[in-house]
């Protein structure tokens, strides 16, 4: 029986490393457009590195199932995360013209739900990449400093916890409940 449970892990295993490699490589194929067999075999190389140090090194992927979970639920976020990179670039940009509308640099702090290292770095990645805010660090308990180029922009992360873009990112790691 125990035999059994380790043999299906590493089944397991093997088969999330497959899979991580294999996209890694059709992602270098797609990107290079190369298709002599010196750079086919440093692409293999490349990818079977990256597998490698995902696998061993961070730990990340657990099974596969919650790792296909998680991409498919990515998937779903990066539309919602592109229009809301896209509104706050049109707030930046009536920012800059209308000399009406403030400019009040911040930082706030807010404590999120999140406890993976992943999640709490995608979420400090997606605060970054949305203009007028960027997050400056994080404490161990999830504690996030995020400055902010005034107050309408940082309102969204101080909402009820955890904010909509937290409680997204929680739902792709499996950390919270589905957003409304």
């Amino acid at each position: 029986m125990i035999l059994d449970a380790r043999s299906k892990s590493k089944s397991v295993r093997t088969f999330s490393f497959m899979f991580t490699f294999l996209v890694m490589y059709l992602f270098w194929l797609f990107n290079s457009g190369m298709f002599e067999i010196f750079y086919l075999s440093l692409g293999a190389a490349s990818a079977f590195f990256v597998a490698y140090v995902f696998h061993s090194r961070f730990a990340m992927i657990k099974d596969a199932r919650s790792t296909f979970r998680a991409f498919i639920r990515f998937m779903g976020y990066l539309p919602w995360m592109i229009r809301q990179i896209v509104l706050a670039n049109w707030d930046i940009v009536k920012r800059v013209l209308d000399p009406d509308m403030p400019i009040d640099p911040r930082i706030i702090s807010f404590q999120s739900t999140l406890k993976s290292d992943l999640a709490m770095t995608t979420l400090a990645n997606s605060i970054t990449l949305t203009p007028g805010t960027i997050t400056i660090d994080i404490d161990p308990g999830g504690i996030f400093y995020v400055h902010s180029i005034a107050k309408e922009p940082a309102e969204s992360l101080l909402a009820a916890p955890p904010c909509e873009m937290a409680a997204r990112v929680g739902y792709i790691f499996g950390e919270s409940r589905k957003w409304k």
